[in-house]
């Protein structure tokens, strides 16, 4: 069978062939970090950081963003084969078709595969890594979720496609963001705080909300790939519903973080500049119908949450 490039713009400047590797791998979305330096907040608070947990934090973290550039990496890969990128791009300004090298020419489909593969081989080893120096405080369901959890993620759009089948990239993008908090930590402890709980479900609801929008603005391109997003399964008036759900269960997650654990309530103003930006992106994504303008207005807000939530952890608890 022979893949031929759909062209979506004019040809553009891409740059050093790394930048272009690291335009494959979405290395700009530097979020997936905030779960992690999250994560070593949560063991500096109980006491549980030491220089001897160091070396496997950093083996940890290595291992996930090596796997979030690898399933960013096969993600781009097969949104060329099937040709949804080329639907969802075209007639967008080369500053963001830049962003898709196989799109633009950059990187051929044999040197995206090589990365792909690459980095999901180095995450792995990576992650087995920090949990063989952690060995006797790694429980076995860590190690499970540790290594299973990237199996399914570079399955995101490939092999058994995830994100094709309903629900699947929604739960898919929650998990991964709520494992990046909750590993340093399980790692470290043995156990999970349910501080850790709820503010990794506050990571993997605000990365959801990155792809919330960004599902929405590529409605018809998903479609005709069959790729049952929520965003393609329902009507535009439910999936509105859908974004307001999602709002409120962010204040529910704060309510709860600073009301029902150690965490001193006098710090649940954290939550607020997060609350209102997610009202802006409301206002532009479901009643202005800026899709991209309310994309952007949550990753402000995932870097101001993550500032509300290291302040709050680094001076606020109550015990």
């Amino acid at each position: 069978m022979t893949f031929t490039r759909t062209p979506v713009a004019a040809p553009i400047a891409a740059g050093p062939k790394a930048l272009s590797y690291l335009r494959l791998g979405k290395a700009r979305v530097y979020h997936y970090v905030y779960g992690w330096a999250l994560g070593l907040l949560l063991l500096l608070m109980d006491g549980l950081l030491t220089s001897g947990t160091l070396l496997p934090l950093a083996l940890l973290l290595a291992g996930t963003l090596a796997i979030q550039w690898s399933t960013s990496a096969a993600d781009d890969v097969c949104g060329f084969l099937d040709g949804s990128d080329a639907r969802n791009y075209e007639g967008r300004p080369p500053v963001t078709t830049v962003r898709k090298p196989l799109l633009t020419g950059a990187l051929t489909l044999s040197e995206a595969l090589r990365f792909a593969i690459g980095a999901w081989i180095v995450g792995m080893a990576a992650i087995a890594l920090s949990a063989g120096v952690l060995d006797r405080h790694v429980p076995t369901p860590a190690w499970v979720i540790a290594l299973g959890v990237p199996v399914l993620a570079v399955q995101y759009s490939c092999g058994v496609k995830l994100s094709y089948r309903p629900l699947g990239l929604e739960s898919t993008i929650f998990l991964t963001g709520a494992f990046t908090v909750v590993m340093p930590y399980w790692f470290v402890a043995g156990t999970v705080s349910p501080e850790t709980l709820l503010v990794g479900a506050l990571v993997g609801l605000w990365l959801l909300l990155v792809v919330a929008y960004g599902n929405a603005s590529d409605r018809e391109g998903d479609a005709a790939v069959h790729r049952r997003t929520l965003a393609v399964l329902l009507p535009p008036t439910w999936y509105a519903a859908v974004l307001h759900l999602l709002v409120a269960l962010n204040v529910l997650l704060f309510l709860a973080l600073f009301t029902t654990t150690r965490l001193s309530t006098v710090f649940l103003v954290a939550g607020a500049p997060v609350v209102l930006l997610h009202l802006v992106q409301l206002y532009y994504g479901v009643y202005r119908d800026e899709l991209r303008k309310a994309r952007f207005l949550v990753l402000i807000s995932i870097d101001l949450g993550f500032l509300g939530l290291a302040a709050a952890l680094l001076m606020g608890s109550t015990s």
